[in-house]
């Protein structure tokens, strides 16, 4: 019984975290029966409801310990001690505040943080793996600065990520109380990582595929899980990476439930698109988070890519810090196509995007020009062309930049669709947290390429009509939660993809 009661803990507490996600509907359709068979072995097992004070959640657990603090205390007093590892932790703690996690604890040169304890969100497991690249960062400047001072090498830190069903809450120290098995299991993927490295388990990995480069090793074995546990080493962001794995739980993308209408819109705006003669489309998939925006989308770009008609892709998603970058949005659609990764220099950005426009322009207008408006959409999304001569009599007029430099990315798309002789598809994620000099870009592409083969299909929150009430509505394709019906089926879909929930409880909601 009482596996059975973890089970049904597990299994509430991960649904109840994709609420955000996945909409009430799905989720009261999963849980309600399951809340009342969870009640019924408590009080059979005589064990008393959780405390309140308690939250079940799924949530990313950051394991972060400093490596070669023993060795120095041995060449070092304990005050000189004392002040490099309490700067490595405060260091280490606003890295995981910058990235939106929470310190829950501390443990002699330890850290132990989760992302989404306050508040779930689509990207808690991305930001947890970004802030673990931040933090071995922060390692390899602290070992330096140790090296430098004190003569002390191996100076460094180790981190590792597991996600997973929690406790929260509660107990002694209410505020940093976490429990449960994925605690373990995160706290094995730090100790197993080598100095300097970030080790996340396959949960974690399911959460972020096709966003970071990972080398995949041999499995685990975690005290109280039953079989081994296969982990990555990530060693990078990839270059500008679009998500390709589906959001919140893993396997939401195993079948696509009640959404046949809207897709087959999407559908006819495609062969509209591939028909002679058609110009630029736009089409807006509109629904609050969770609904499903995001997997129809995904069956809509397998079926596309499964149809014998080619066509060329950009694609970006935004996130909330986008909204406070002018341009941001349309750097990440070039970044994306001309694959100029965060890492690279300025010299090596300014190289792909030039190597990536120029020759569109070289043939009918010169090397000249052809420079010049690789140079002016570059200084419009970042790149520094300010000793251009292209820039230089122009780069604080900031009206003149925006104009030539939109007039380069337009020209660019048309050139690029007239070349390859098949339409572009520009796929953008999360436009409600585009910036708003982006979506300005859009609107113009609308007026400027009306006769280019060019799909925009947006994916957006009703967020987006509050700040641009005018924002282009030909085409608005308005997700609605599935009805009890439907919800019932998803629900049931998704906790076929929970193994700590057996069979005979997901029947529990049919």
């Amino acid at each position: 019984m009482a596996t059975e009661l973890q089970q049904l803990e597990a299994g509430i507490g991960a649904l109840e975290s994709q609420r955000s996600l996945l909409g009430h509907a799905v989720v009261d359709a999963a849980i309600s029966a399951m809340r009342s068979k969870l009640a019924a072995l408590q009080a059979a097992a005589h064990t008393p409801p959780a405390d309140p004070q308690q939250t079940l959640k799924q949530v990313g657990i950051l394991f972060l310990d400093v490596v070669g603090s023993t060795s120095l205390g041995q060449r070092l007093d304990p005050e000189a001690v004392a002040e490099v590892m309490d700067g490595a932790l405060s260091r280490g703690t606003a890295l995981v505040v910058q990235h939106g996690g929470k310190v829950l604890q501390y443990a002699g040169d330890n850290i132990l943080a989760a992302f989404g304890a306050d508040e779930s969100r689509e990207d808690d497991t991305e930001r947890a793996v970004r802030c673990g690249l931040a933090l071995l960062a922060l390692g390899k400047a602290l070992g330096a600065e140790v090296l430098s001072a004190h003569g002390h090498a191996g100076f460094d830190v180790r981190v590792g990520i597991h996600t997973g069903g929690v406790l929260l809450g509660g107990g002694v120290d209410e505020d940093g109380s976490i429990r449960g098995q994925a605690v373990n299991i995160a706290a094995r993927m730090e100790q197993t990582a080598p100095a300097g490295t970030l080790r996340i388990s396959q949960d974690s990995y399911t959460q972020v595929r096709g966003l970071f480069d990972v080398v995949p090793q041999d499995p685990l074995l975690v005290k109280g899980v039953d079989g081994p546990v296969q982990s990555y080493l990530v060693e990078r962001v990839k270059p500008r990476a679009f998500r390709m794995a589906s959001r919140g739980i893993e396997g939401v993308a195993t079948k696509m439930i009640g959404r046949d209408a809207e897709l087959e819109q999407l559908q006819e705006t495609f062969k509209r698109l591939m028909q002679p003669g058609a110009g630029l489309q736009r089409a807006t998939v509109v629904a609050e988070a969770g609904v499903g925006k995001s997997r129809l989308l995904d069956e809509f770009r397998a079926w596309a890519e499964s149809r014998a008609e080619g066509f060329i892709v950009f694609q970006g998603r935004a996130v909330p810090q986008t909204q406070g970058q002018a341009y941001g949005l349309l750097r990440e659609l070039l970044d994306w196509r001309f694959q100029i990764a965060e890492s690279d220099s300025m010299a090596q950005a300014q190289a792909k995007l030039e190597g990536g426009l120029m020759p569109l322009f070289i043939a009918d207008e010169g090397e000249a020009e052809a420079r010049a408006h690789a140079h002016l959409l570059g200084q419009l999304v970042g790149l520094d062309y300010t000793d251009s001569p292209h820039i230089r009599g122009i780069k604080d007029d900031g009206r003149q930049i925006r104009n030539r430099g939109f007039h380069a990315a337009a020209q660019a798309l048309r050139r690029i669709a007239a070349k390859a002789g098949m339409p572009i598809i520009l796929y953008l994620d999360d436009l409600h947290w585009a910036d708003d000099p982006t979506l300005d870009f859009i609107d113009y592409l609308g007026q400027v390429n009306r006769e280019v083969p060019m799909l925009v299909l947006a994916l957006a929150r009703p967020t987006l009509f509050e700040r641009r009430p005018n924002t282009d509505t030909t085409q608005r394709i308005d997700l609605h939660p599935l009805d009890k019906g439907y919800s019932r089926d998803l629900a049931s879909e998704l906790l076929k993809k929970l193994p700590s929930v057996p069979a005979a409880l997901r029947e529990l909601i049919t």
